[in-house]
């Protein structure tokens, strides 16, 4: 894919080239290379990531068809399609693991050696371009190193953006001069990229479409010439359709989607990370996830400004392609609405995508399409800076490039340290020697909306690879809230029985979370420990795997439903109707999280007496904790209505596991005649989780109605 005109010198100064983005990279990320053994930036998504590449090398040297089946949310099947694979990060990591063992060390080299390649890659590109060395070294530094790719060191599947400028470059090479090997080159770039990141794999024909067409039109091959190039392109293409398979089948399975992503304001594009060399006191910052800094340098924007006018031969002049990239990338990454402040210009193309384009219901940051913006800003910013160099000269390129550089410097980044080798606590080298050991779970467990920190015990399932049932992902498994709920509660009786039918047989307790001479005469599970580090497990005596049964048909009389279009609904907070009106993508909520005495109120045009209570509770999974069903009596009093809790929640938690598209919440009852019923919550829980209510049926029996 490099061509290095078959001169030693030409393969040395490559390596020079590299070496020297390498070495910008280590500054830009500073100090991530001096404790990379334990450190990483970010919390939550960088021990996601490092379980995901480290799993990948475990799983493909045993049992490579199974490769989506990991380890974590147990007892899902295909967890490792909850979030990215990681394929081509993973391989970049097996020279370090194998070497090292360090999966922490192994995940911040291939960040480091990715922002290298994205350097290098530009450079490549650029000079094929321009043949201006210096000029091409500064796109390579814009693409690799601009503020919004160092914001993403946080997630290697973004920062895996290196393969692009090798595609690129490996069409325009192909096209000047077809050839097997081009084409087989072309193939290469495209599986790499598309099995770095699935977002990159849904934006690669974006990419590659318009530079196909482009260079079509300029060089106009001969139609053999062009399936010359199809067959390895159609390969590659194939190769990443089959490793998204599992993905489509989880989206089938349990319905993933994300709802309309937020709009990013065009302020962005002037925030800055923390830490800005330059600009920190005088521009905003951003956060460090959805929103966040885009800042792409005056200098930079000055530069590319000239380059638009860059004159080249025509059948290299690709200026066409180069702002196309940079007008859509920005556009799209604007999101579904364009806003300046709080202002809304209009609607943003990325609607359309959105609504209309396969795939793009299933991620949730358009932003990430910046990333194409900066495909066309590098170019353009080498064509630039050929441009003026007769004026400035060869010193003041130089200059000029380091201005673009230092622009984005925003050190020294905030690492956070994670345990490696022996640091990491000895229950989890203990787990890895018992054999009785096979489903862990881990308490304290956070409230609803701290599951980042569920990140942890994935990671640390990495020494023992026993399957575990918590995790951190980008998308979570129907049960996972349920699961949350239980364990944020354990020891209760009803979390210690939820454990033992789930097929949990082990809890991790994390250090002075609970007293350990009271669970040591709990006769419920067998303590092991205390560790050194003050961890204890404790073995479920009663666990005998999974033990929640496929929900059958009801027996029982037939049951006839309610008209919904007769009821009077109100609830705690406004939209009630929304439960009813048996679309179920819409949905009534407490918004917050669930207090005592919030409701949903079913008022029935006469006396009925409700067989059956169903409560659909589709995606995010948000139930109801703690619950009454109070019924208005003919006489004017409320009744509580007498249920099952016990088996309710387990029929629940059944259709999650079993049937998550049809999973109800069903509350059987045998009541007197009442004009109303009032689902209540009965108590705050301190799990701090939404009560989201797609739909609600109400039965009767016709002996009963």
């Amino acid at each position: 894919m490099v061509d290095c005109e078959n001169e030693p010198q030409g393969t040395t100064k490559l390596i020079l080239v590299f070496l020297g983005f390498l070495l910008v990279a280590v500054v830009a990320t500073y100090p991530l290379a001096f404790r990379a053994a334990d450190h990483v930036f970010g919390l939550g998504t960088p021990p996601l990531n490092i379980w995901a590449m480290a799993w990948v090398n475990h799983q493909l040297l045993r049992d490579p068809l199974s490769l989506f089946d990991a380890n974590v949310f147990y007892p899902y099947a295909r967890s490792l399609a909850f979030s990215e694979h990681l394929f081509v990060p993973s391989l970049m990591a097996a020279p370090w693991l194998a070497v090292t063992g360090n999966p922490v060390l192994a995940h911040n080299a291939v960040a480091l050696l990715s922002l290298g390649l994205a350097g290098l890659g530009m450079y490549l590109l650029c000079r094929e371009l321009t043949g201006s060395e210096t000029a091409s070294f500064a796109a390579g530094l814009i693409y690799a190193c601009h503020t919004w790719n160092i914001n993403e060191i946080i997630r290697i599947q973004i920062l895996s953006n290196q393969w692009f400028p090798f595609l690129l470059l490996a069409l325009i090479r192909y096209f000047r001069s077809p050839s097997t090997r081009r084409g087989l080159e072309v193939g290469a770039a495209y599986a790499l990229q598309g099995l770095s990141c699935m977002y990159w794999a849904l934006y690669l024909p974006l990419v590659t479409l318009p530079a196909l067409i482009l260079l079509q039109w300029r060089h106009r091959l001969e139609w053999r010439r062009l399936a010359l190039l199809g067959l390895p392109l159609g390969l590659a293409i194939s190769l990443t359709g089959l490793f998204a398979v599992p993905y489509l089948q989880n989206r089938q399975q349990f319905s993933f989607e994300r709802e309309p992503p937020n709009p990013v304001p065009i302020d962005r594009y002037f925030d800055v990370l923390p830490g800005n060399w330059l600009y920190e006191d005088f521009l905003g910052t951003a956060r460090s996830n959805e929103n966040a800094a885009h800042f792409l340098g005056f200098s930079t924007m000055l530069i590319v400004f000239v380059g638009v006018f860059w004159r080249s031969p025509a059948r290299t002049d690709l200026r066409l392609l180069w702002l196309l990239f940079v007008l859509a990338g920005f556009l799209l990454s604007l999101g579904p609405e364009i806003w300046l402040g709080n202002r809304r210009l209009m609607a943003g193309p990325y609607a359309a995508f959105f609504h209309w384009l396969p795939g793009f219901q299933s991620v949730r940051y358009p932003e990430r399409f910046s990333l194409v913006m900066m495909l066309g800003v590098a170019p353009l910013l080498a064509g630039g800076l050929s441009r003026i160099r007769p004026i400035v000269g060869g010193f003041g390129v130089v200059a000029i490039s380091a201005l673009v550089f230092i622009e984005h410097l925003s050190v020294p980044l905030k690492l956070t340290p994670l345990p490696t080798g022996e640091e990491i606590p000895k229950v989890y080298h203990w787990m890895a020697e018992q054999q009785d050991v096979n489903v862990i779970a881990e308490v304290p467990t956070t409230r609803y909306w701290g599951e980042r920190a569920d990140a942890d015990p994935m990671y640390f399932s990495t020494v023992h690879w026993k399957k575990t049932v918590q995790g951190f992902t980008g998308y979570f498994p129907p049960a996972y809230n349920y699961i949350r709920w239980r364990l944020f509660h354990f020891p209760d009786r009803e979390s210690v029985s939820f454990l033992e039918k789930l097929g949990v047989d082990t809890v991790v307790v994390q250090p002075e979370h609970l007293d350990v001479d009271e669970l040591a005469g709990n006769e419920a599970w067998k303590l092991e420990g205390p560790f050194p580090e003050g961890h204890v497990a404790l073995r479920l005596k009663q666990a005998r795997g999974m033990n929640f049964e496929t929900p059958g048909k009801r027996g029982g009389p037939p049951l006839i439903e309610l008209d919904p279009t007769r009821w009077r609904v109100h609830g705690s907070t406004p939209g009630a109707r929304r439960a009813k009106d048996r679309d179920p993508d819409t949905s009534w909520s407490t918004v917050e999280f669930q207090t005592e005495h919030d409701f949903y109120a079913i008022r029935f045009p006469e006396s009925t007496r409700p067989a059956l209570v169903s409560m659909l509770v589709g995606p995010p999974f948000e139930f109801p904790m703690h619950f009454e069903i109070l019924g208005l009596l003919e006489s004017g009093a409320w009744q509580s209505l007498d249920f099952e809790h016990d088996v309710t929640y387990d029929r629940f938690v059944a259709k999650l596991l079993k049937l998550p598209l049809e999973a109800t919440l069903d509350v059987a009852l045998d009541p007197p005649p009442v004009r109303e019923i009032r689902i209540r919550i009965t108590k705050t829980d301190p799990f701090e989780m939404p009560w989201t209510l797609s739909e609600v049926h109400v039965y009767t029996t016709p002996t009963v109605r």
